[in-house]
């Protein structure tokens, strides 16, 4: 989705330009080759500790003190030993170290996790004369493969937006998407012998880029967040921070209202939200570490709770006990949240996975399901949860499919989990060049 943290979180490729980015296809933690100078970007707020010690690392990295960077990076990986790229980090200073048997053994981690490295890095030309180094290219080889009964549910042809988001009416089944780029909601019209893309908002509606939908049947709504970003069409650096909720009657197809977060000098992505049994709707902002309330009745978003710990918020849900709110951070995990003290506690992940890099969460029965665009490859997991909360397990479900190049969000409907393949980032690079009119792959996947 979108985060502040996304240029030393996923790639050191992309430019720092000062604004943020979305995620774009093709990008991962684990992708691309990590440079001595390039652990993260300085961060303007309060860090959790883990991105405290990589920011040390760089400074270390700079001076050539590959004793003290490789220090820095053990106390990160203890703080958090889930961090994918702090273990390939740790795995090439310990090879330039010498240190073969320890940089084979966070390889291993990460091979352990289901994720891939590049290991024809030249960073890793120590390890290759090793006897185990093949067993660990047949490891990293075998994340490869497909995995999941995956099937396409449908196809958009002839798109050239931003395909981010998705909402499937629970009853009718009537299918809507959200377009980044061209600041719109579609709707899949099926009335016809060929089902055909149609706009359902309108331009006056004065949409900004449109992330996520969620449908509230009981009050015929569809939600829509929409923020001011880059790679929507018209957008002026006047319009930064600009961001709001946007309610449809599904009976007479038309805006109701808009809902804005209150005007301050921060940017602002609403990412995604969750709505309560009550109407209540809690929202991720992206690059603000806040998530936002619209309580039944009210006219604009109040903030319901910030934290520094806070990185890159995504996708929110509301949890199967009913007494909880889950977030997903692209930089730090699984956040659960008490609604009633909101209280916030880090989900621990089981051994040998991660929870990195999780944009849209989903409750089902016995946990969550996630969309796990952040590392390589990219894939959906489900994370089991027990009574407390806590997470038990993490799953695959889905991963390899030749159409997932750049997830997106999805909807659990009828027993599985229909979700966007290809959303369209990368097309988006260069503002100049327009981007290919292409097919946008919904994909579903069973839940078990």
């Amino acid at each position: 989705m979108f985060g502040t943290e996304y240029n030393w979180l996923i790639t050191i490729s992309r430019p720092t330009d000062g604004h943020p980015r979305a995620r774009l296809a093709g990008t991962g933690f684990l992708t691309v080759a990590v440079g001595a100078f390039c652990f993260l970007c300085v961060s303007l707020r309060a860090e959790p500790a883990h991105r405290a010690l990589l920011r040390e690392a760089t400074v270390a990295a700079k001076a050539g003190d590959t004793a003290l960077v490789i220090a820095k990076l053990e106390a990160a990986r203890a703080a958090r030993p889930d961090y994918p790229r702090v273990l390939n980090n740790l795995a090439r200073y310990y090879a330039q170290a010498g240190r073969t048997d320890d940089a084979l053994a966070q390889l291993r981690e990460l091979a352990a996790m289901g994720l891939q490295v590049n290991l024809a890095d030249e960073a890793f030309a120590a390890l290759r004369s090793r006897a185990d180094f093949a067993a660990l290219t047949a490891a990293f080889a075998a994340n490869r493969a497909a995995i999941g009964r995956d099937e396409t549910a449908w196809a958009i042809t002839g798109m050239d937006g931003i395909i981010e988001g998705l909402a499937i009416h629970p009853t009718t089944l009537e299918s809507f998407f959200s377009d980044v780029h061209h600041r719109c909601i579609w709707y899949r019209d099926t009335s016809g012998e060929t089902a055909v893309m149609k706009m359902f908002s309108a331009d006056d509606d004065d949409l900004l880029g449109v992330f996520a939908l969620k449908i509230d049947a009981a009050r015929d709504t569809l939600w829509a967040s929409s923020s001011a970003l880059p790679e929507m069409k018209g957008y002026t650096e006047s319009g930064k921070g600009r961001a709001f909720l946007a309610a449809y009657d599904l009976k007479t197809r038309k805006l109701r209202a808009t809902f804005p977060i209150p005007t301050d000098d921060r940017e602002h992505v609403l990412g995604d939200f969750a709505v309560a049994a009550d109407g209540t709707i809690f929202a991720s902002d992206s690059t603000a570490p806040v998530i936002w309330r619209l309580a039944p009745g009210a006219a604009v978003l109040e903030k319901w709770l910030e934290s520094d710990e806070f990185s890159s918020l995504q996708g929110v849900t509301l949890g199967p006990d009913g007494k909880s709110l889950y977030v997903a951070d692209y930089a730090n995990g699984l956040w659960r949240v008490a609604l009633a003290s909101k209280q916030a506690a880090l989900l621990t992940p089981p051994a040998r996975t991660t929870l990195f890099g999780i944009d849209g969460i989903y409750t089902v029965p016995g946990g969550l399901v996630a969309v796990q665009n952040g590392i390589a490859p990219q894939r959906v997991i489900k994370v089991s949860l027990d009574a407390s909360g806590a997470a038990t397990a993490v799953k695959v479900l889905s991963s390899g499919h030749p159409a997932m190049s750049d997830l997106a969000l999805g909807q659990v409907v009828g027993g599985h989990f229909d979700f966007i393949g290809n959303a369209g980032w990368a097309h988006f690079e260069k503002a100049s060049e327009p981007a290919p009119a292409r097919t946008v792959t919904i994909l579903r996947t069973a839940l078990d």
